[in-house]
């Protein structure tokens, strides 16, 4: 006879706020600092090995809730409740009027991040400038672009109403109706809130499995999609081809562009087969593979701005396979400022020799 163990009761979750942990956020330079010593947190300044990384996740979650106060309270961006603030929900972030704007770009960040962050470790090891989408949102809003954040990893809602992710939350949770997944997040949000906004040209800058998303859309909901989209600027994107059709493929050539890491600027060979668009090596020789955002995102944003200012292209929505062949792109306007924005094939290289301290941890590859 076996006995069954008995079943253990879910240990109380704890919020800890930043300054539950005796750190802040310096609104100077978005620093993860000591309330105490005003020192930046030392992973290895804790002797303890248990303990710095215990600290380091309770941060790591802390500043990104904190960051999440920040787009609403100092980038005074509206928090709009998805689906809806009478169930459980979970916020995207939009400067004012933004799905009224002419132009607008939606950032959507990659798996387990909280809206905007590139990565938590960057956050709480260099700041909010390199770890979060901040700067691109200022520098978009600065040209007169609208800016919605996605929140695709909030999926479900903790006992006490609070949105959560996965990676956040043990124990009993509802899921967030149309948000159960990152892909469902994004569907959900292109469908609701910008498949038939007014806003005439939308740009997607996508990070890691972002990309996923937003070429399922692609895929499953083409003919508006290309009508309503300039471009998709892909960073590290890890989509693949599969199942697109030929419009969409021709698409892609036309009006994306990835964005990929590489610690040796000597590495000149990066296949754009998978991603199915041009590519830009990103020399990133930090720790940290998520930094690679920060390090190109001058050159995102200017191509983003080209590419609202063009607009959709015209016609796409009859792409086929008489598009198929780069030489029979079509031009997308008869003036010679979209006609300079046909990519070239070499790559370009964007260097960088900024160093960050190992902490050990190790994200995707």
């Amino acid at each position: 006879m076996f006995i069954r163990p008995k079943k253990p009761t879910p240990l109380a979750h704890v919020r800890y706020s930043m300054e539950d942990l005796g750190y802040k956020i310096d609104s100077a330079d978005g620093r993860v600092r000591s309330i105490a010593t005003n020192e930046t947190f030392d992973y290895d300044a804790i002797g303890d090995k248990k303990q710095a990384h215990d600290m380091y996740q309770k941060l790591a979650v802390a500043a990104s809730r904190a960051m999440l106060d920040y787009l609403a309270d100092e980038l005074q961006m509206e928090a709009i409740a998805v689906p809806s603030s009478n169930e459980p929900h979970c916020h995207v972030y939009a400067t004012h009027q933004a799905l009224h704007k002419e132009k607008l770009v939606v950032i959507v960040v990659g798996n387990g991040n909280l809206a905007g962050i590139w990565g938590w470790n960057v956050l709480v090891k260099q700041g909010a400038n390199e770890g979060t989408a901040i700067q691109y949102i200022k520098d978009c809003q600065a040209q007169g672009a609208g800016v919605l954040v996605l929140n695709p990893n909030m999926n479900i809602v903790a006992p006490d109403g609070v949105a959560e992710t996965y990676n956040s939350f043990i124990g009993p949770s509802t899921p967030i109706r149309g948000s159960e997944t990152a892909e469902e997040h994004v569907g959900y949000i292109w469908s609701q809130l910008l498949r038939d906004a007014p806003v005439k040209s939308i740009a997607f800058i996508t990070y890691n499995t972002a990309g996923i998303a937003i070429v399922d859309v692609l895929k499953y909901d083409y003919r508006r999609f290309v009508e309503k989209t300039a471009c998709v600027a892909f960073i590290d994107s890890t989509h693949t081809l599969y199942e697109l059709g030929e419009g969409a493929l021709a698409w892609l050539k036309r009006g994306a562009q990835q964005w990929e890491t590489t610690a040796d600027a000597d590495a000149m060979d990066v296949s754009t087969d998978r991603v199915g668009c041009s590519a830009v090596l990103v020399e990133n020789t930090t720790e940290f593979r998520e930094m690679t955002p920060a390090l190109c995102k001058d050159s995102v944003v200017e191509y983003v701005l080209a590419y609202l200012d063009r607009g959709p292209i015209p016609n796409a929505a009859e792409f086929g396979p008489g598009w198929m062949a780069a030489d029979s792109l079509p031009s997308d306007k008869s003036d010679e400022k979209s006609d300079n924005l046909t990519e070239p094939d070499n790559i370009e290289v964007i260097q960088t020799t900024q160093q960050v301290q190992d902490d050990g941890y190790i994200g995707w590859e």
